[in-house]
């Protein structure tokens, strides 16, 4: 019994030395595992601190070298938004520097009401003015910012002239837009006559080149519309698959009160029945300006060209007459025989189009009455603001 009782004794005090010495290297092993997170804290806490302290430093530079100094004993001088000049008095410290606003839009000084007497007073003024004149005259007015309008003899038939070439360019533009057609493709000059070739003697140059000349189609629309080319044109219709398609294509769907194909008659200004194609409205040329508008509205980088073309024509007389020298106007004009025609974009307080078909036999009285008209509208746009 006492050797079993010994024997039991140092079997368990054998285990109770190697649990002490057990729980002796577990306790070591987490003080150091301890002291290795704290140290591990410590140095993250270094870096960050070190970071924030970078951070603080770069935007203290940053403010500083945006911070401009001003001499309180002198002026300074600043810039507004648009690059003008400003002078600040910083004599005393607690003034403070005020950028000008920019000029405000003008603002319609009249009520709805009022506005409309006042078309309605237009419309009668050019009607009786046009009234004393002997021929026949055609207008029609649409506003771009508030859709009014107003015509005076609009759906009369008078020979288009040049001023369908408006329609004809913008159609053009048109298929380079939508991709159909390339404003920078290139089409041989065909000095065969009108309509089997692209010959037809009157206003521009290209009739004086060689046959098979190249000219790309924005080179042959500018000229058709800067200069009036005659051939110009011709080459734009034939790119366009013809008069006959361009008419049923794209005039009809715009207006076509007075059908460009089709003979029309009529009693000229001589009182002499005439028949004819080729007519065209006031109304319906106003409308195709107005469509080159929208599109240079919708969508300028394309037709931005097309509309410097319209403002830098050779031909200053109709519309451009009537409104001062610094109001951009877009136009068209169109003569042949009697006929004398102005279709025209005005930019100003309000865009506009007008168009004035003239038929008098009198190149320099229709220029003259095409002036007073397109002044009489002017003003009165201008007249409806303060």
């Amino acid at each position: 019994m006492k050797h079993s009782d010994r024997s039991t004794y140092n079997i368990y005090s054998g285990n109770s030395g190697v649990r002490r010495r057990r729980n002796s290297s577990r306790r070591k092993t987490f003080v150091i595992v301890c002291l290795l997170l704290c140290m591990t804290c410590t140095i993250l806490d270094l870096i960050f601190i070190s970071k924030l302290i970078k951070h603080s430093k770069n935007k203290r530079k940053e403010e500083s070298e945006n911070t401009v100094t001003i001499d309180t004993n002198t002026e300074a001088t600043m810039t507004d938004e648009n690059g003008n000049p400003i002078t600040v008095d910083t004599s005393d410290s607690s003034s403070t520097s005020t950028v000008p606003e920019t000029t405000p839009a003008p603002v319609q000084s009249v009520d709805a009401a009022t506005r409309a007497a006042n078309l309605a007073a237009l419309q009668t003024k050019v009607a009786d003015y046009l009234s004393q004149q002997s021929g026949r005259y055609g207008v029609y007015y649409i506003n771009m910012n508030n859709g009014e309008t107003f015509g005076v003899n609009e759906t009369m038939p008078v020979i288009a002239a040049s001023s369908i070439k408006v329609a004809y360019c913008t159609y053009l533009y048109e298929k380079a837009e939508a991709g159909e057609l390339s404003l920078d493709e290139t089409m041989k000059y065909s000095a065969v006559g009108y309509p089997k070739g692209d010959l037809e003697y009157g206003t521009g140059t290209i009739q004086n080149s060689a046959d098979g000349t190249e000219y790309t189609l924005r080179e042959v629309s500018k000229l058709a519309i800067t200069i009036s080319d005659n051939c110009g044109v011709n080459m734009v219709i034939r790119r366009l698959g013809g008069e006959d398609a361009i008419n049923d294509n794209y005039l009809k769907s715009i207006s076509s009160v007075v059908n460009y194909r089709e003979k029309v008659t009529y009693t000229d200004y001589a009182g002499k029945e005439t028949k004819g194609i080729r007519r065209k409205c006031a109304l319906d040329l106003a409308k195709y300006a107005e469509r080159t508008y929208q599109d240079w509205s919708r969508n300028p980088e394309v037709y931005q060209p097309l509309i410097d073309d319209l403002c830098n024509t050779e031909y200053n007389w109709g519309v451009p007459q009537g409104v001062p020298s610094d109001v951009q106007v877009a136009h068209k004009v169109g003569f042949h025989d009697f006929s004398y025609n102005d279709l025209g974009i005005v930019f100003g307080t309000e865009d506009y189009v007008l168009c004035i078909m003239t038929e008098s036999g009198d190149a320099s009285k229709a220029q003259s009455i095409m002036g007073e008209v397109s002044r009489m509208v002017y003003e009165y746009v201008e007249s409806n603001y303060a």
